[in-house]
């Protein structure tokens, strides 16, 4: 859970937080705790079909009362509904503030198998190309705010100094690793081409343990790790107005934030 021991969350200014994939799971989770952190803020969860919303958006509100949320249709996978969803933000809102990119899905498809291309395919397509539809769609906005910070949810496969130093063991989901590599590249690429705006991935995992993710239906609820730990270093980087931490790749661990070679 958010903790203020080292920030003042509260006394931060106000801000409008876009979260995809919000209605359940690690984006739900994520928006609780920064609604906990921060409940000045607004937010707008981003969910494939409206009518899987009214779940998390009664639960959200119930839990912080004094908290503005909304909800808005946004398939990730449809350039039609990104562009919908940007446009009817973009007459809502003035600035978007803060873009969290979560919505993600895996398979566990291997080569050979006969539906390995259409999988990998659409693994890829959600988990990276997607990021950069949304993030591009919505960067006029991001950047009608005064400091647009872009997070995007990552892993600890797609750390190349982790895959190439014997410190994970073998994934069971080879396309999940190679889009969120892909991902991480993406975000580089994008930062070089809009300086102003603060491009950062997470990943919410214990990898040093086995299994180490956060128990969520992408996995099948595994792991060791609940999705509200997971969500804390979001909840720090969008809190971080004291500019600690900038561009890269972040973890939060034994209390505190932490660098992720890439």
């Amino acid at each position: 859970m958010a903790s203020t021991s080292d920030f003042d969350a509260k006394s931060a200014s106000p801000k409008i937080i876009l979260v995809t994939g919000a209605n359940r799971g690690l984006g739900n989770a994520i928006t609780h705790a920064l609604a906990s952190a921060y409940p000045q803020h607004t937010y707008i969860l981003g969910i494939r079909t409206l009518s899987s919303s009214t779940t998390a958006l009664t639960d959200l509100r119930a839990a912080f009362p004094d908290t503005t949320f909304s909800a808005i249709e946004l398939d990730v996978s449809s350039d039609a509904s990104i562009a919908a969803a940007a446009a009817h933000l973009t007459a809502t809102y003035p600035h978007l503030d803060v873009l969290v990119n979560n919505a993600g899905i895996a398979t566990r498809a291997q080569p050979g198998q006969d539906a390995w291309r259409e999988q990998c395919n659409r693994v890829l397509d959600v988990n990276c190309t997607a990021v950069g539809a949304v993030t591009w769609a919505f960067m006029p906005l991001l950047k009608a705010g005064g400091e647009p910070q872009v997070i995007n949810l990552s892993s600890a496969r797609a750390s190349m100094h982790l895959q190439t130093t014997a410190q994970l063991p073998p994934t069971a989901s080879i396309p999940y690793s190679v889009s969120k590599t892909a991902l991480n590249v993406l975000m580089l690429e994008l930062a070089k081409l809009e300086p102003g705006v603060l491009f950062q991935a997470v990943l919410t995992v214990l990898w040093r343990q086995s299994p180490g993710h956060c128990r969520t239906a992408l996995n099948g609820f595994t792991g060791k790790k609940e999705p509200l730990d997971g969500a804390e270093v979001v909840v720090r980087l969008v809190g971080d107005e004291g500019e600690r931490w900038g561009q890269g790749f972040w973890e939060f661990e034994d209390g505190e934030v932490r660098r992720v070679a890439w």
